[in-house]
């Protein structure tokens, strides 16, 4: 039984699957905008790698015309999701676009249901770095190009998307620690705690021993008087 959970084990290591990785602007006051294709993700045991799609750019350059032509565009998202099915029923993550203005590492965090699975069921987004507090950075703004502060940081992005510094983490399911559970006290018939016997003092423990020594030394008497000297001397 352990050498087919250990073939299991090492044939998972092994084992390779690939997913697609898609992408969109997402604006929450407009109907969702139609899903591209960023790249192939390909996991090969405990690693990930992504392959961007050809058309990547021209999707990019998209995003960027579709950022100028809305109206508030300081409420975008930009959007990546997880899937193969057809339906674009897919788990996705968010960031703001205005965080994408200075950022120099993205990363993809992949769930997984245990340790044997080779398909992730959900991911995380992250850019870096991005404001504590998760406001729009402030930029410069132009006269007449009012909606230029929101496009700008993802023309930065685009321009500069596939030289990031994308890391992939795989998470598995870890099991907490078992809690350290006490004892239960002993109850007696009642129900109640049953007290413990309060510990005796060093007389109540060891009276009867200083008793005999005291007994002894009453019977072996003093020491013996020195007989007088004969002769007068």
């Amino acid at each position: 039984m352990n050498v087919l959970v250990l073939l299991a084990f090492l044939s998972s290591v092994v084992a390779q699957s690939s997913f697609k990785v898609h992408h969109r602007i997402f604006h929450p006051s407009l109907q969702p905008f139609p899903y591209a294709e960023r790249g192939t993700l390909i996991i090969t045991g405990h690693s990930a790698t992504l392959q961007p799609s050809p058309s990547i750019l021209d999707d990019f350059a998209a995003f960027f015309d579709l950022l100028q032509s809305l109206e508030s565009p300081e409420h975008a998202l930009y959007q990546v999701a997880l899937g193969n099915a057809g339906d674009g029923q897919w788990d996705f993550s968010s960031v703001k676009v205005c965080h994408l203005h200075t950022i120099s590492t993205d990363s993809f965090h992949l769930h997984f249901h245990d340790h044997l699975s080779t398909e992730p069921f959900a991911l995380d987004y992250f850019v870096s770095p991005t404001p504590h507090d998760g406001s729009c950075p402030q930029l410069a703004k132009r006269k007449g190009k009012s909606q230029a502060i929101y496009t700008s940081p993802f023309h930065a992005f685009t321009t500069g998307g596939l030289s990031l510094n994308t890391t992939f983490f795989l998470k598995k399911p870890t099991a907490p620690p078992l809690p350290e559970l006490r004892t239960p006290p002993p109850l007696t018939p009642e129900g109640e705690v049953v007290q413990p016997v309060p510990e005796r003092s060093f007389l109540q423990k060891y009276w009867m021993y200083l008793a005999a020594v005291l007994v002894a030394l009453l019977l072996s008497g003093g020491p013996e008087e020195e007989q007088p000297r004969q002769g007068g001397k």
